[in-house]
């Protein structure tokens, strides 16, 4: 069938960027007292005392390196992320949790299962949990359709 010949259902795009939009400041109402968006939260759980690249980490997140530029700065900043480059390439930017990173990451876990928990009493942890699983899945089948990188 030609995509021309059916009506669309209501933009599922513009949906989940609502969505989003709220999900972010529900979760941003318990981090941000320990100083953290919810993007660097995000970057600070997925970095380690060992050092990686920006594109590595980038990869891992499934974000661009404009974005995840934006949200290193801060906690560059904040001493909680180390900075450096490749000694093989200088070009390389390597990227690794201090240790008062660490101690700022397990505070703010700490402050994302209050978030977590939270939500879940709000929407039914069931729901919130099948929620996860439908994500999961548009993710992997909508990623295969993306060009490049995406």
């Amino acid at each position: 069938m030609n995509p021309t010949d059916r009506s669309p259902l209501p933009c599922t795009g513009a949906r989940l960027r609502r969505l989003t939009r709220r999900m972010t400041v529900f979760y941003e109402q318990f981090l941000r007292p320990v100083g953290l968006r919810l993007s660097q939260y995000a970057v600070l759980m997925h970095l380690d005392t060992a050092p990686q690249t920006q594109q590595v980490l980038a990869h891992r997140l499934e974000m661009d390196r404009t974005t995840l530029t934006r949200a290193l700065k801060p906690l560059v900043a904040a001493g909680w992320v180390s900075y450096g480059t490749a000694a093989a390439d200088a070009r390389r930017r390597l990227f690794a949790l201090t240790p008062a990173g660490v101690a700022q990451r397990e505070v703010a876990r700490q402050e994302w299962v209050k978030a977590q928990c939270a939500l879940e009493d709000i929407m039914d942890r069931d729901f919130v949990a099948d929620l996860n699983t439908r994500l999961d899945t548009a993710l992997a089948r909508l990623k295969p359709a993306l060009p490049g990188e995406n």
